[in-house]
Order: C-alpha cells, then sequence, then structure tokens
C-alpha cells in the first residue's frame, strides 16, 4: 500500500484530541451539576439520557473521522506497470544570426520572425527530439537534441545577431555540424535551415549533397524579401546607422530564393518562404509525420489503483448511523391524579 497524501495522516491525531474533550466536557457537566445538588442526585437528574447512546455516538463520531482522513490521504494498493514507449525523429534546426538577419523588411526584424516561427513550430511537436544551431561565419550547437521543449525554447530566446562573433554566413557549416548530431544508425533525420540565403561562403549546395547521402532531409525557409532591405546597426555614439561595404556603400541584402530552394532539393527536402499566415509550418509537420517514426526511449512506469472511495463510503455510513442514534430515552408522563 501507498498513500498519495501521507502527510494528511496527521490529522488522525484529531481523534485522540476529540475523545479528551469529550472527558473535558463530560467532567465539567458534573462540576456544574455540583453548583445547584448534591451529586446522588446526578443520575437521577439526567435519567432521561442514555449514557451508552451517548458514548456510542462519539464512538461512531471517531470512526467515521479517521475513515475520512484516510481517504483524504489516497490510499493505494494494486501495482500495475505499464511501459510507455516514446516515438518520433530527430530534427536539428540551423538558424542564421549573421548580421544581415537584422533586416526588417520582414517585421520586426528577420531574426524574430525566424524565432517566432522556430517556436511555433516547437509547440507543434509530439515526442520528437530537437536541437538547435546557431550559425553566421562559424557554427555552434545552442541545444543538442532534446525533448524538452520548455529548454529549447529557452535556449532560442537566448539567440541574437550578437550571439556568433564571427561575421559572414556559411549555410555549409552549419549543415555539416547539424549532421554530426544524429546518430549513424538513425534512419530518419530532418534538417530545417532558416536564413536569408546570403551564403557568403558558397558551399551550401556541396555541403547539402554529402549530408543527403547521410540519409538527412532538408528543409529551407528563407526570411527576407526578393527587394532587400538595409541592415540597421548601431554606432559607437548610439545612434542607428546603416551597414555599408568596403567601398562607403549601403549593403541592400536580399532573399536568396535560389540558393535555399537549390539547398533543400540537393537535401530531398523542399523550400517553405516565411510568411505571415505560419503556413510553412504546418506544411513541413504534415511532411514530417508522414515519416516513419523510431522508438528512442522506453520508460517503466509503476501505477496504483486509488482506493479512497471505499473509506469516503464507509465514512459517510458511519455519519448518517451517528445522526440515527438518539441518547434521550424515551419517557412517559403520567397523570397525577
Amino acid at each position: 500500500m501507498r498513500w498519495g497524501y501521507p502527510n494528511l495522516l496527521f490529522l488522525l491525531l484529531l481523534i485522540p484530541v476529540i475523545l479528551f474533550l469529550i472527558g473535558i466536557a463530560a467532567q465539567r457537566r458534573r462540576k456544574r451539576f455540583r453548583n445547584f445538588a448534591e451529586d446522588r442526585f446526578f443520575d437521577f437528574y439526567y435519567q432521561e439520557f442514555s449514557g451508552f447512546h451517548w458514548l456510542l455516538k462519539y464512538i461512531i463520531y471517531c470512526l467515521a473521522v479517521f475513515f475520512i482522513v484516510v481517504a483524504s490521504a489516497r490510499p493505494q494498493w494494486n501495482r500495475e506497470v505499464q511501459i510507455v514507449k516514446k516515438e518520433g525523429i530527430d530534427i536539428v534546426i540551423c538558424i542564421d544570426v549573421s548580421k544581415s538577419m537584422d533586416a526588417e523588411d520582414i517585421q520586426p526584424s528577420r531574426i524574430e520572425r525566424a524565432k517566432d516561427q522556430i517556436s511555433l513550430f516547437i509547440d507543434q511537436l509530439r515526442g520528437d527530439r530537437i536541437a538547435l544551431v546557431a550559425f553566421a561565419g562559424e557554427s555552434f550547437v545552442q541545444c543538442p537534441l532534446t525533448n524538452d521543449y520548455g529548454a529549447a525554447k529557452l535556449f532560442l530566446s537566448l539567440l541574437d545577431t550578437e550571439t556568433v562573433p564571427s561575421y559572414g554566413t556559411d549555410i555549409g557549416g552549419a549543415l555539416e555540424k547539424a549532421i554530426t548530431l544524429f546518430g549513424e544508425k538513425d534512419k530518419h533525420k530532418v534538417i530545417m535551415v532558416f536564413s536569408d540565403g546570403e551564403d557568403l561562403e558558397e558551399n551550401a549546395l556541396d555541403a547539402a549533397g554529402e549530408v543527403a547521402k547521410k540519409g538527412a532531409i532538408i528543409y529551407t525557409l528563407g526570411i527576407g524579401s526578393p527587394q532587400g532591405s538595409t541592415i540597421p546597426i548601431t554606432d559607437e555614439t548610439g545612434n542607428v546607422v546603416y551597414a555599408k561595404d568596403n567601398s562607403g556603400n549601403i549593403i541592400l541584402t536580399k532573399l536568396d530564393i535560389s540558393t535555399l530552394s537549390q539547398i533543400s532539393r540537393s537535401g530531398n527536402g523542399n523550400f517553405f518562404p516565411i510568411t505571415p499566415q505560419q503556413s510553412e509550418i504546418f506544411e513541413i509537420m504534415k511532411n514530417i509525420n508522414s515519416i516513419e517514426k523510431k522508438k528512442f526511449d522506453s520508460r517503466e512506469y509503476s501505477k496504483y489503483q486509488e482506493q479512497y472511495r471505499y473509506f469516503v463510503i464507509i465514512g459517510l455510513i458511519l455519519l448518517i448511523i451517528e445522526s440515527l442514534i438518539i441518547y434521550r430515552k424515551k419517557t412517559e408522563f403520567r397523570r397525577i391524579i
């Protein structure tokens, strides 16, 4: 037997307290009687009361309290063993944190919209494991594979364009880092790339082909507009200016649909532009759910059946019985002639 709330069993100490108070009340009743009559008249005065029934009522009441307290502590027995198997796939999300992701052609900014989309995606997961890889000129694992979605969203919230100190955009390096997070025997691997597609290292297509050979499916999500946007930065005086190239010209960053589409094709996946309706997230989830999921974890759980209802029923029956007991004797009034 085990208890759901064992600490409530301390309430059983109320029973001896109740019995003690009953004894004190009886003594005080006799003491008050002595104020106006002798003890030898006590039994005569209380002859219409049944001492036996009076005591029986209190005993039954204490028993009812006992059963109700035991019921409140949730007694449990009849142990059942259940084996719960978790099924899912492993998903690695690569998020571009280069300076171009500060562009505001997608409100509030490219990187903030990417984080919103990823957060929504995490909310749709059921049993899958997820990892985060942040990349700019270099890549690093922000969050390893986990099914703790709260922790993953916490790590996601910490990302910004200052996370990776190395300037540039190396999508190929992010793909190579992502593939290392999967197990060698994993049958299905999914990589999602959130980026504006400006691959300054120009090795993304080769990396995507190599990753695809290892069994990974690559989905790319384009963030930005083909028309392009300037990149706001804060100068040393705290003023907002726009990023310039080495020639002093203001940089215009554009969504590279062609590169992202080629990467997804090389990875046997699809390209999706980010939209305000966020429909692309649900389309990707539909594709992922169609993939055969593996069993990556199983746990044994012991479950005990709740038995408190029996104690509640007994306690209520005792309270009903206690209320039906009459401690006053029936008396006959005879007419005195």
